[in-house]
């Protein structure tokens, strides 16, 4: 068995903790809360002097269902390996060599945006209730064929047409 002395760690940073995401990065989305993150992190630094970061992180949002509004949960998880080297997307944005700092809070951010459904919903229909009157769920079996008496004319013609 070989193993690769290069890629070996020489130095190694590392956390693991819950971290709060300020409410200023997700109070313009339509997020209502996001709780329980998890952030796990390492950066090694090998006999080359690559750096590379492993991020993982867990959490869930609070999220409006997309049908009737209830807040609900919705879990992500995130896993990240980057190679921190001038080519990579990172060290141009997070990393800044004067002060020889990352931002993390802001790639586990970006990431987490990532995540984030467009529309999400656990209601599988919406029953007749006070709260929903006057909606109603149109599915496959509603085949209401109807057409906008404006509109009669031009079916008429396409129907021409397909005979």
């Amino acid at each position: 068995m070989d193993i690769d002395l290069n890629k070996v760690p020489i130095r190694k940073m590392s956390y693991k903790g819950k971290v709060e995401i300020p409410k200023e990065f997700y109070e313009k989305m339509d997020i209502l809360d996001i709780k329980n993150v998890i952030l796990e992190f390492k950066i090694d630094i090998d006999a080359n002097q690559d750096e590379v970061l492993y991020l993982k992180s867990t959490g869930e949002f609070i999220l409006s269902d997309a049908r009737d509004l209830k807040p609900l949960s919705y879990p992500f998880k995130i896993e990240l390996e980057e190679k921190l080297n001038p080519d990579s997307e990172i060290y141009g944005r997070f990393l800044e060599n004067s002060q020889n700092t990352l931002d993390i809070m802001t790639i586990l951010w970006e990431n987490i945006v990532l995540e984030k459904p467009i529309s999400y919903t656990v209601c599988d229909s919406l029953k007749n209730n006070e709260e929903n009157t006057g909606w109603r769920v149109v599915g496959d079996e509603d085949d209401d064929q109807s057409i906008d008496p404006r509109l009669a004319p031009l079916m008429e013609l396409l129907n021409k047409k397909k005979e």
